[in-house]
């Protein structure tokens, strides 16, 4: 009987932390990565994302290679393309342009890293809750894009967190169902870019395939992601993330190599 009313009681304490919601705070830091789909430096680099964003760090990694992780608010358009043949900034044969570390990239997408704290106590918030909504002003909102609640997974991409008590260390969930309740949610954060794609085709008629999806921005200013959590009760928490984009391709990302400062002269590229 005890035992009962004390699972009871467990659960009655348990869905008044979740329909409540207080001092859940979400916070959005935008970055670029590269192409989830075939970069051979996508995994490292969610690897120091989450490190970073775990570790209250604003960036990490080696600077000079694709799998840097850097927090930033402006975006030039070359970071924005993602193609089906090896580019990187919005260029073809990237190999040639930025050095051989470079050479098996496909293009960049901007992501919305997400941390959701629900803060320290009893665990009261689960991935199976989140969503997010992607919207960009351009007049044909090429980049609009939404993930409803129950699409996202805990994985290495996007970590649940149980807070240690009693000295006892965290725990971290990257497995298992979404429904699994923790004390915060770091995510390297969902993302989209305009795509290029040209089968056979000449390193010319690649880089014309990516000019091509560039026009596709014409007049696009801001890229705004916005993540919602929602429980028993309604929203807990949302919180918004935001690019400006700037008009023109500005000069690229430091790649540390000596070839790269020659061609950072000759190229358009964004500066850090």
């Amino acid at each position: 009987m005890y035992k009962k009313l004390f699972a009871l009681l467990g659960l009655a304490v348990l869905f008044a932390a979740r329909a409540y919601g207080d001092g859940v705070v979400t916070t959005v830091y935008p970055s670029v990565g590269p192409n989830g789909f075939g970069s051979p430096s996508y995994s490292t680099y969610v690897s120091n994302a989450i490190y970073a964003l775990l570790n209250g760090l604003s960036s990490y990694g080696d600077p000079s290679l694709p799998s840097y992780y850097t927090q930033q608010s402006l975006i030039p358009l070359d970071e924005m393309i993602v193609t089906g043949f090896p580019s990187w900034d919005a260029q073809a044969d990237p190999g040639t342009v930025f050095g051989p570390a470079f050479a098996g990239e496909y293009g960049n997408r901007p992501l919305f890293g997400v941390i959701i704290d629900a803060g320290p106590g009893l665990p009261s918030i689960s991935i199976s809750e989140l969503s997010i909504v992607m919207s960009s002003n351009d007049p044909g909102g090429s980049l609009n894009w939404s993930w409803p609640t129950g699409t996202y997974q805990y994985s290495s991409d996007y970590v649940g967190v149980i807070f240690g008590t009693n000295g006892n260390p965290d725990t971290y969930i990257t497995s298992g169902a979404n429904t699994q309740l923790v004390n915060m949610i770091v995510g390297r954060g969902s993302g989209n870019a305009n795509d290029a794609y040209c089968t056979g085709c000449t390193i010319a008629q690649q880089q014309a395939a990516i000019d091509a999806a560039l026009s596709q921005y014409a007049g696009m200013s801001q890229f705004t992601g916005t993540y919602t959590l929602t429980g028993p009760g309604g929203v807990i928490s949302t919180g918004s993330g935001e690019f400006d984009v700037a008009p023109e391709p500005a000069p690229g990302r430091v790649v540390g190599a000596a070839l790269a400062v020659v061609l950072l002269a000759l190229r358009r590229r964004r500066a850090r």
